[in-house]
């Protein structure tokens, strides 16, 4: 029999010799190269930053959880706006507790001695957020007092008029002081934990980094959006086969256990879980990931591939 003009004994000679020249991987050892491609996985995964991005995303070991709205003490009126027809400067004198150098997380402002609310008062327990005594500077300017001749009032037995060249009343000063408080996280440490700008509208629009009197806000004050915290990865609990996808191209989806690192304690207060909008820090967790490796280390793929996990997956731990 012959195939365009080959015979098939020599067809399946050629087939056969081919299939030699391909390694065949048994299945112990596709298990080890497997298992070896989930330890360098593990690896890399705990030397990934925990301050960049979030984990979902696969560049880092952060997760962030978004804090409500009303975990602020917002009192956008405070120092209340007097009643005047042209413009109201409000600013903070500076002081040892804010000024221009002051880096921290605002969570809140308002009188002298105002209750927090749970949340503020939960961070306050814990060390982390301070009450700040400041004073409130009022820069008002608005006409003034009008005369009674300005106002073309005069006694009735006097038959005199306003003067012509009395002008309209001038424009009055006046600063007003008002002591209040600040509810400030400050240092790095509290900016790490908390992240910001808020994406909550309502939130951007009452709460914002206080401004120096006649100056800018300190540019190192954030109002914040998220609690985050850095995860550990400890083991690895699964893992799938090692497949090769194309040439220098292999794939493998991996269970890890993660637990928080370094996660405070005071996140498990049911003060702080209520505003965390229905989320909360677990004491272990479990992440599910497809990696690709390229020949340049392993890259967390944005799809997740179970099937192979479940026909064939080898666990390694509970």
């Amino acid at each position: 029999m012959r195939v365009q003009g080959v015979s098939l004994k020599i067809c399946l000679v050629a087939m056969s010799c081919l299939a030699c020249a391909l390694p065949e991987r048994s299945y112990a050892a596709s298990d080890a190269e497997a298992a070896k491609a989930a330890d360098a996985i593990l690896e890399q995964v705990r030397h990934d930053p925990a301050d960049r991005g979030e984990i979902e995303n696969g560049d880092s070991r952060r997760v962030c959880l978004s804090i409500g709205s009303e975990a602020f003490l917002s009192l956008s009126a405070y120092p209340r706006s007097i009643d005047v027809a042209n413009r109201v400067e409000k600013g903070i004198e500076p002081g040892a507790g804010y000024n221009a150098s002051t880096q921290g997380v605002l969570f809140g402002e308002g009188p002298r001695n105002v209750e927090p609310g749970p949340f503020i008062q939960a961070l306050m327990d814990a060390g982390l957020v301070q009450r700040v005594p400041v004073t409130w500077r009022v820069h008002a300017q608005h006409p003034a007092m009008p005369t009674a001749a300005q106002l073309g009032i005069h006694d009735l037995d006097d038959n005199s008029e306003p003067k012509p060249d009395e002008g309209p009343p001038g424009q009055e000063k006046t600063t007003q002081h008002f002591a209040g408080d600040l509810f400030l996280a400050t240092g790095p440490e509290a900016m790490a934990i908390f992240d910001g700008p808020s994406e909550d509208q309502s939130v951007q629009n009452s709460l914002k980094a206080p401004p120096l009197a006649g100056d800018t806000a300190p540019s190192g004050v954030r109002v914040p959006a998220r609690l985050c915290y850095g995860l550990t990865a400890q083991k690895v609990l699964e893992y799938g086969p090692l497949q090769s996808v194309a040439p220098q191209h292999d794939r493998i989806t991996v269970v890890l256990l993660m637990t928080p690192e370094g996660a405070p304690v005071w996140a498990q207060d049911p003060r702080i879980l209520q505003v965390l909008q229905g989320h909360f820090v677990v004491p272990q967790d479990v992440r599910i990931g497809t990696y690709d490796s390229y020949g340049d280390g392993w890259h967390k793929n944005n799809l997740t591939f179970l099937k192979d996990l479940a026909e064939s997956g080898h666990v390694t731990g509970e």
